[in-house]
């Protein structure tokens, strides 16, 4: 008897049962991802959504949500400020308009919301006790509800309750997805230990909550896709310069390091050359890799090294990627010399940003406890092209410390070395946070007192030649912190050109703005010439 046929149709219908089950508007490319498997949901908000421009039905959005853990700084670097503070998130793909409805999982009503980046939706209204908002285009945006963030302090001091945040992520349609029987395709299924190697290409995590561990090696040539409906624990690296090419980490599911520990807290105790294994994605050498949709959540430590210098023509593209973390170290990106980062949103416990790379655009910043959204001390010095940092928006900017020299937006913190500055240029940032802790400059080639103890900060080498352009910041410090340009002797700051800067809506008309010293001249003022957005 010929078994063929009937081994042909239940292979079908075995991969038809695997393939994720999504809600489809044809018009607008509108994908919602169900639940993932075994993976609770938001305890605080739930979600649906549905086209705006063909009156589609409501679809209901599986809610994620990351959190502090309630444990102590010392024993998993969670910052204790912040126990038991939650972030939800929804994932979706949407190629025009929608319209998103948030509500309550315990039905209690919500008074009040207003949508972060202010910019991004064209309508924000409280209905009945829920919110309903409406977005024209992909973006990424956070809804503050009830005025957790807006309506008080959160950062130095704060002793209320922990905070219930939420944000809808609406992604452009994922290009190139892969279909279970393509060639080269393995398909993971939750509970399998994937290889690490063999004749695949792309690595796909089915639906459902899968645990990589340590480290999962990375190759060169690869895609590893994590859909809509699936969460991977573990970390993501490799560990030779010549695997680190042609890399693509795709998807819109989560990659999880909450059952990561620190790598401080580690018993026996690992040597700071092997953090990088606790990284969620560290990738060395690397050209031609992309980090695209993806979710990072609750970092150990830094979330995202793609570690490579400039090379003309083989760049490295971060788009359309969300990262959350809760702890110490907990840092968002790092370009180095080779990445381009775009559409992103980051909220992070530490630095968001490290100013370098290929250029930076329509990114979302957020910071509750110790970190700058721009950290400067490894910016470049270009003399053949430029590096733009533009349409980005800080939508909070809160700390917990206050004599420190971490913090702020623009922050140098007396680190690096070497000169610096030209050709990078700052354009089109909207720093919206009505009560942000400390002030937005603070660039210090030497970390003045009371931020820090008098001695040796930047190296040798003046910082000069930077355009900060278009920056619009909504308020001053809560804490009346002055804005800072401070220089010293071998490392001096000059022509440094301000064109359009605003604060509560002022323009800044000159260098009394700022406090600075000896080692600071030649700063450059032209008049307002473009409204706020």
């Amino acid at each position: 008897m010929n078994h063929k046929p009937i081994m042909k149709l239940s292979i079908v219908l075995t991969l038809l049962l695997l393939a994720p089950l999504v809600g489809l508007s044809a018009t607008d490319g509108l994908v919602v991802y169900p639940p993932v498997p075994g993976l609770a949901a938001s305890e605080h908000y739930k979600v649906r959504v549905r086209s705006a421009s063909d009156g589609s039905e409501w679809q209901s959005a599986f809610a994620w949500v990351t959190s502090c853990k309630t444990i102590e700084k010392n024993t998993d670097a969670y910052f204790d400020t912040l126990a038991g503070w939650t972030h939800t998130y929804v994932n979706f793909e949407t190629a025009g308009p929608v319209e998103i409805e948030i509500s309550r999982v315990n039905s209690e009503p919500i008074r009040t919301a207003a949508v972060h980046p202010k910019r991004k939706a064209s309508a924000c209204s409280v209905i009945d006790g829920k919110v309903f908002v409406r977005l024209e285009k992909p973006c990424l945006a956070a809804v503050d509800i009830d005025g957790q963030m807006d309506g008080q302090d959160t950062g130095m001091g704060y002793k209320g309750p922990p905070i219930h945040t939420i944000s809808l992520f609406a992604n452009p349609p994922l290009a190139d997805k892969p279909k279970l029987d393509d060639p080269g395709v393995l398909t993971v299924k939750p509970g399998e230990t994937p290889p690490s190697d063999g004749p695949w290409t792309t690595l796909y995590f089915l639906p459902g909550v899968h645990d990589i561990g340590l480290a999962f090696p990375l190759r060169a040539n690869r895609q590893y896709y994590i859909p809509g409906d699936a969460m991977v624990y573990g970390t993501l690296s490799n560990t030779k310069w010549a695997d680190g090419h042609h890399i693509r980490i795709f998807g819109l599911g989560t990659l999880s390091g909450a059952r990561t520990k620190h790598p401080e807290y580690v018993k026996p105790a690992v040597s700071e050359k092997e953090h990088g294994r606790y990284r969620p994605i560290e990738v060395i050498g690397t050209t031609d890799t992309r980090v695209e949709g993806i979710t990072i959540a609750d970092s150990a430590t830094h979330s995202l090294m793609l570690v490579s210098p400039y090379k003309e023509g083989h760049p490295n593209g971060v788009k359309w990627t969300k990262i959350f973390t809760w702890r110490a170290n907990g840092d968002g990106i790092n370009p180095f010399g080779n990445t381009r980062i775009e559409d992103c949103f980051i909220r992070t416990q530490d630095d968001s940003l490290y100013v370098n790379g290929l250029g930076i655009r329509r990114t979302v910043l957020w910071n509750d406890a110790n970190g700058s959204s721009f950290v400067l001390s490894g910016l470049p010095q270009l003399t053949d092209r430029t590096m733009m940092v533009e349409d980005c928006d800080v939508i909070y900017a809160r700390a917990k410390w206050h004599h420190w020299s971490g913090g702020r937006v623009f922050n140098m913190r007396g680190e690096g070395g070497g000169a610096a500055g030209a050709g990078v240029i700052f354009r089109n940032i909207n720093i919206e946070d009505p009560r942000p802790t400390l002030q937005q400059f603070f660039i210090c080639m030497n970390v003045p007192p009371p931020y820090a103890k008098a001695g040796r900060g930047r190296a040798a080498g003046d910082l000069s030649g930077i355009l900060f352009q278009n920056i619009f910041i909504a308020a001053p410090s809560v804490l009346g912190e002055p804005q800072i340009l401070w220089g010293q002797a071998d490392t001096r700051i000059r022509n440094i050109t301000f064109d359009n800067i605003t604060l509560a809506r002022k323009p800044v008309r000159g260098p009394d703005f700022f406090k600075t010293n000896e080692f600071v001249d030649r700063l450059n003022f032209t008049p307002s010439t473009v409204s706020k957005p």
